[in-house]
């Protein structure tokens, strides 16, 4: 079975829709597989400058798929999809044919390039018939056939009425169907089905990949199958079946045994590519902008689905940023030496305030007691109760530090929820003395708590007799690998 492309703008334009419903209609009685790909017009050099809000070039990647592997030869209307660009350009875009050796016949005159017969006459449905009769030729005899003036191109019984009552049915159940919680591909094929059509497939990329004027893409060697629709069921795959792409046509239509029409287009998001969707269909689709129409609900159902995915991989990034803003205080940091919530020592304030005090009373004869303070329920407090009880839980671990090691203590937040203490003592037991009162002090919060959760805190305490060796460096190392060692043998 010959596999031809028909490589168009758009199907907005009655004529072409006429020439292509012909087409199809040729395909189906010679038994050709048409594959109908409208790529939209090539920017010229002047647009890709000045056109930031437009995508549409997007569109113009579906002709990328073209390769010897997937077609026998090629109609195209090199005359609409290059009108805003140079002749040099279409000779340029044409050339690529050539050199894939895949035989091409254009629409309309255009230099010394082959055409279809007749190319001067109106572009209707029986000029669509005589294109795919001429091309068959081409490919098989490497000339034309001799035109025809007694073709009998089959009559299309299903009216306009009908078309548009077939795309009624698909734009509202995707448009009124929530892609909360719902695998939107399945749901597409499934719609398609209920909408009359019998062979569909969605191939996508696994992330999307970005393509601009100024950055043309690079096409990736794969792509993953998402949707199979096959004579009218839903197909389910494997998860991760994946084709190559430059044999995605081919792959994709393959399953369909009678001959006949495929439409082709490719699935973008602003400036990314994501994959590509190719439908089969019949002559009740060109009807002026009833694919265009349907295209445009299947792609807005798909980016949909792709924004709610990009929201909450944005919120959880966002989360997960806010968290290390409360262990790191690195943006706080910034704005003074004190921690907003907790009026203690911000991380930047500690590391300060501690080699000061370290430089003036750390001498011989004193110890230096160093605590490292976790509030080990914070996360627990707030996923159940909200963060605004948890920025309690803090404020309340401070009033006992606070309490605990006294006035002359440095206290510092030097993360969401862990703490650093330093205290400079000439008392050797004073270490012994501290560990009791922060036992009686977690005891105390856990038998007295007046909220429905629990605060308990996880504590080490280090203590380091003068020398001129120690760095205050070195003792915040050592205390935090224990509270590290500590927590491994919970």
């Amino acid at each position: 079975m010959l596999r031809i492309g028909l490589l168009v703008s758009d199907l907005k334009n009655e004529e072409i829709c006429e020439f292509c419903a012909g087409a199809i209609r040729a395909a189906e009685k010679e038994g050709v597989l048409l594959t109908i790909m409208p790529g939209g017009r090539f920017w010229s050099d002047e647009q890709k400058k000045n056109d930031n809000e437009s995508f549409d070039y997007q569109q113009n990647l579906v002709f990328e798929y073209i390769s010897s592997d997937n077609f026998d030869g090629l109609l195209i209307d090199i005359e609409t999809i290059g009108q805003d660009i140079s002749d040099y350009d279409k000779e340029k875009f044409l050339g690529q044919f050539i050199s894939e050796k895949i035989p091409y016949l254009v629409l309309s005159d255009f230099g010394t390039y082959k055409t279809i017969n007749n190319p001067w006459l109106k572009h209707d449905r029986k000029q669509g018939y005589q294109a795919v009769l001429d091309i068959e030729h081409y490919i098989k005899m490497g000339e034309l056939p001799l035109p025809s003036d007694d073709l009998c191109v089959p009559p299309i019984e299903i009216t306009a009425a009908d078309s548009m009552k077939q795309l009624g049915i698909i734009t509202e159940r995707i448009l009124l169907t929530s892609s909360e919680g719902v695998d939107i591909f399945k749901k597409i094929i499934n719609i398609l089905a209920l909408g009359g059509i019998k062979d569909a497939v969605i191939l996508m990329y696994g992330d999307g990949i970005r393509n601009t004027p100024k950055e043309p893409w690079i096409m990736p060697e794969r792509m993953l199958v998402k949707g199979l629709l096959r004579d009218g069921k839903n197909v389910e795959l494997p998860k991760g079946t994946i084709v190559d792409t430059m044999n995605t046509i081919d792959e994709s239509t393959e399953e369909a045994t009678n001959p006949g029409g495929w439409l082709v287009r490719t699935l973008f998001y602003n400036e990314n590519q994501n994959g590509i969707i190719a439908i089969k269909i019949n002559t009740n689709f060109m009807i002026p902008n009833f694919e265009n129409l349907m295209f445009e609900v299947i792609r807005f159902a798909i980016n949909d689905a792709y924004k709610d995915y990009l929201l909450k991989t944005v919120s959880e990034e966002i989360m997960a940023l806010q968290e290390e803003v409360e262990r790191s205080d690195t943006i706080l940091d910034r704005l003074g030496e004190r921690d907003f919530m907790t009026g203690e020592y911000n991380r930047r304030g500690f590391f300060t305030k501690a080699y000061d005090y370290m430089q003036k009373e750390y001498v011989d004869g004193t110890y230096a007691l160093i605590s490292y303070v976790d509030l080990d329920t914070i996360r627990i407090i707030n996923d159940l109760y909200g963060r605004q009880e948890g920025n309690l839980a803090v404020k309340r671990t401070a009033v006992v530090l606070h309490n605990v090691f006294g006035e002359q203590a440095v206290i510092g937040r030097i993360r969401g929820n862990e703490f650093a203490v330093m205290l400079i003592t000439d008392k050797k037991d004073k270490i012994d003395n501290l560990r009791a009162s922060m036992q009686q002090q977690n005891a105390r919060l856990m038998a007295e708590q007046d909220k429905p959760y629990t605060i308990h805190l996880m504590f080490v305490i280090s203590q380091f007799e003068y020398s001129k060796g120690y760095r205050l460096e070195d003792m915040i190392k050592e205390t935090d690998q224990s509270l590290k060692n500590m927590k491994n043998m919970i």
